[in-house]
């Protein structure tokens, strides 16, 4: 008889995240790995969407739909590219995790993202198809709907930051290291990808104004 996640992950994973995925990784590193990138992928589908400003071009409707059909792969990719960019780097500094449980990790920590999921309804039911505008961020609001955009920008902080905790204590256990080598173990991939585009744009750009 296959063995079962102690408990229920999706709660303890807020206040006991090694125990969780240490239990999740020993019974079923995949465990809930399509929900949770549909969780991750959906906020992402709806932040594209509003970084071309989609809805301008077809209906909210349209967005809406086109956002859920595609959330669960863009989640995918990205929990994938971030778990092999984590579980390299990870070894450079004593890690022992494997893929499977980076990638577990990865996707867990993404449980207080549904909170997010939550706050993008309440924007869509309360400024419509303005929410998909690429400057809605930076509109002046007056009266509750500034008031609603504050809480909710609020919101999506605490839970940007719970679930970077929770990434931390998750790559910890299963790297078995520290939270402060998981700290640098994620700042790693960070700096690389910044130097690189760096790099990038100093071939593009800086060596054609030095020929100039």
């Amino acid at each position: 008889m296959a063995k079962s996640v102690e408990g229920n992950p999706w709660l303890r994973i807020w206040t006991e995240p090694k125990k969780t995925i240490r239990s999740i990784v020993n019974t079923d590193s995949k465990y809930g790995f399509l929900i949770l990138s549909a969780i991750y992928g959906l906020p992402l589908a709806f932040n594209l969407a509003q970084s071309i400003a989609l809805a301008s071009v077809i209906p909210v409707w349209a967005v809406l739909i086109g956002s859920l059909v595609v959330c669960t792969f863009l989640g995918m990719i990205g929990i994938s590219i971030s778990a092999w960019l984590l579980q390299f780097t990870g070894r450079w500094i004593g890690g022992k995790g494997n893929f499977q449980s980076v990638r577990a990790a990865v996707a867990w920590s993404n449980v207080p993202n549904f909170v997010t999921v939550l706050m993008w309804i309440v924007l869509l039911g309360v400024f419509g198809a303005q929410v998909f505008n690429k400057d809605f961020s930076e509109t002046q609001f007056i009266g509750y709907q500034a008031g609603i955009l504050f809480l909710v920008m609020l919101i999506e902080s605490i839970v940007s930051i719970w679930g970077f905790i929770i990434l931390l204590n998750g790559l910890a256990e299963v790297h078995g290291f520290s939270v402060w080598r998981a700290l640098l173990n994620v700042l790693i991939p960070f700096v690389l990808i910044v130097a690189i585009i760096w790099l990038a744009g100093w071939a593009i750009w800086g060596t054609g104004a030095v020929n100039n």
